[in-house]
């Protein structure tokens, strides 16, 4: 019991000694991001056809409206995984989210009730969450796509054997970031069945989490809204909470109140 305690009093600690986030902005930034991806999901796993991407930067139709996030590791300055935000598009031609038109119908309906009633402007799927092909290789986790698994360690030549499943938390930290930035209150995703168990360890819960669907392998519709979700983890998981939140500096706007009331510093 107190060795789980002490995880759960160190679980920032850990992560920040290792780890960094980062909002990628900068075409520099964005590019590493794309490089990831296609290590990730060009070589790893063929979930793209390598040949597409002569640049050897994975990217696609959604990407010109989407944000992204990396995680670095603080001492080399690699980046060791990165996740987007697609962002619903402006204009009169609306695209649908990826994930939209294949598994949202799939959910039952009060998720879909939930997705229609959300403002679809405030709204994002979560997506391309993807863990480095060299980072993975030292955690162990070549079998996973997204390289988030239940039992993955992380071996630093500073610190010893740390155990890091809180990649994932990370993954978070930056989603959190870009959310409020950008004022989404409502994330959509689809992710692996183990995924989304670790994640539940950690307090991240959806509300709405559909069937397991084949859809680029074995994966979960899941939606929620940001808010209720983080007050969830907060309750459940204090010490996740901080580390995703920085310590309350970052909260997702509230369903119902301009930018303005809910306003938040942003990176």
């Amino acid at each position: 019991m107190q060795t789980g305690q002490q995880t759960h009093h160190n679980v920032s600690s850990i992560f920040n000694s290792v780890f960094n986030v980062q909002l990628a902005e900068s075409p520099d930034t964005i590019n590493e991001v794309f490089e990831v991806r296609y290590q990730v999901y060009c070589i790893d796993r063929p979930f793209e056809d390598p040949t597409c991407f002569t640049d050897k930067r994975e990217h696609d139709i959604y990407d010109p409206h989407s944000v992204h996030g990396l995680i670095r590791h603080t001492i080399t300055g690699d980046s060791v995984a990165a996740v987007r935000l697609v962002m619903a598009k402006d204009g009169p031609e609306q695209t649908g989210f990826p994930m939209e038109g294949p598994c949202i119908g799939q959910m039952d309906q009060h998720a879909q009730n939930a997705f229609a009633s959300a403002n679809r402007q405030q709204v994002a799927e979560i997506s391309r969450m993807a863990v480095s092909r060299e980072f993975r290789r030292r955690l162990n986790e070549e079998k996973s796509v997204s390289g988030i698994s239940e039992s993955a360690y992380y071996s630093d030549a500073e610190n010893g054997k740390r155990a890091m499943p809180y990649i994932s938390l990370g993954l978070f930290a930056a989603i959190l970031k870009m959310s409020v930035k950008h004022h989404i209150t409502h994330w959509m995703a689809v992710m692996e069945p183990s995924q989304l168990r670790l994640l539940k360890r950690f307090g991240v819960e959806f509300d709405h989490v559909g069937p397991v669907l084949d859809y680029h392998g074995r994966r979960r519709p899941a939606f929620t809204n940001a808010a209720s979700l983080l007050e969830r983890i907060r309750v459940r998981r204090p010490d996740v909470w901080s580390l995703i939140t920085e310590g309350g500096k970052y909260l997702p706007e509230k369903c119902g109140r301009t930018s303005k009331e809910s306003a938040r510093q942003v990176a």
